[in-house]
């Protein structure tokens, strides 16, 4: 757990870190919009940078403080959980605003388009499936709780029923995350889009339907028939 702390303050530090390098380095005024051809049509603060690391310190510190609560009624599954979580949040959105920032530096009206969103796509896409890899092999080990998992007025029911709701749910988001890696990576334009909103919304209705079903498994088992 000490291990997964150090990891997380230290990703945190350097969102800070190259955050406050960037603003050192860049002028007052800098490319604040991409139009779809990737060329700079819209021009403002740098500080609207800030955008991107705040939110990922933001969201870094709320997981943190719940992991620490977690931690605090002795769920360790749970904090890991989160910890790991938040060091993804923090990675994902440093990577995504460095991309910007980047292309900010090194703007120069008279060439070509800046900034492909080909590529932006494509890593949103790919962070997703990694992050949905990741929580695959974390949710069949988390405890029951009111927060965070495959959680439904069913998987909610009781300890067996929760944790093969969230066996089905880290077994079949290892394969979204998989798919919507090896789709994003081929498919071209506008078209990658459609993998993240596709795969997600077909994970999601899997193990909805998958909780309700073992809630059904369990209630007919102790000679319930309610549905």
């Amino acid at each position: 757990m000490k291990k997964l702390y150090a990891i997380l303050y230290a990703v945190m530090l350097v969102c800070l870190v190259g955050t406050v390098v960037f603003l050192i380095l860049s002028p007052d005024r800098i490319p604040a919009h991409y139009d779809f051809a990737g060329k700079a049509d819209r021009f403002g603060s740098k500080y609207e940078y800030l955008l991107f690391p705040l939110f990922a310190l933001a969201l870094g510190a709320f997981f943190l403080l719940v992991a620490r609560a977690q931690q605090k009624k002795g769920v360790e599954a749970n904090a890991k959980v989160l910890l790991y979580a938040s060091i993804f949040t923090v990675i994902f959105f440093t990577l995504l605003g460095s991309y910007f920032m980047v292309k900010a530096l090194r703007y120069d009206p008279s060439s070509a388009p800046e900034v492909s969103y080909d590529d932006v796509n494509r890593f949103i896409n790919i962070g997703m499936g990694v992050l949905l890899m990741a929580l695959g092999n974390i949710m069949p080990k988390m405890r029951r709780n009111g927060l965070f998992g495959l959680r439904t007025k069913w998987s909610m029911a009781n300890d067996a029923v929760w944790q093969k709701s969230q066996r089905f749910g880290g077994i079949s988001a290892v394969i979204a995350g998989l798919c919507l890696i090896v789709l994003s990576l081929f498919l071209p334009g506008a078209w990658n889009i459609l993998p993240l909103t596709g795969i997600l919304l077909l994970w999601i209705i899997l193990c909805v339907a998958a909780s309700r079903r073992y809630y059904r498994e369990d209630r007919a088992a102790q000679g319930d028939q309610t549905p």
